[in-house]
């Protein structure tokens, strides 16, 4: 049971779980809630310093009391994909909590043969669904 590291903290994000929870928490905080609550966003996946205002708006608009699973879609950077694929990973860490994948949910999209598998090393060299994962974390918190 493969866990997926948080391999861009410390570059693209803070790995330091208190200053990420500050960072997270102010961007969020400085956004407007005008467009929730969503049920569907899309936001950026470039580094915080670049994103992360524009990601706490997308975010902000997210009621974890409507939402009670999230599916993350991103592009692949560095493997070609026919189509798309689902992670080996059953968790997904974060410098603040790790996430846990909803295996039965994979099982169901497997049995679609509409998806293949890409590795763990491959989902880790892969920023874009990573990016969004720690404001996941955050306003999933409670």
């Amino acid at each position: 049971m493969a866990v997926r590291r948080a391999s861009h903290s410390g570059s693209w994000y803070s790995d330091s779980a208190k200053e990420l929870n500050k960072q997270l928490g102010t961007w969020l905080n400085n956004a407007d809630l005008s467009h929730g609550p969503a049920r569907a966003i899309i936001a950026p996946h470039a580094g915080y310093q670049y994103c992360g205002a524009c990601s706490g708006f997308a975010y902000r608009q997210i009621s974890p009391i409507v939402v009670r699973r999230v599916f993350i879609l991103g592009p692949s950077h560095h493997v070609r994909l026919g189509g798309c694929a689902l992670s080996t990973a059953v968790k997904y860490h974060t410098p603040l909590y790790d996430l846990r994948i909803d295996t039965q949910v994979y099982s169901d999209l497997e049995a679609s043969n509409l998806f293949e598998w890409m590795n763990i090393s491959v989902d880790e060299d892969e920023h874009s669904i990573e990016m969004h994962l720690p404001y996941i974390a955050k306003i999933m918190e409670e």
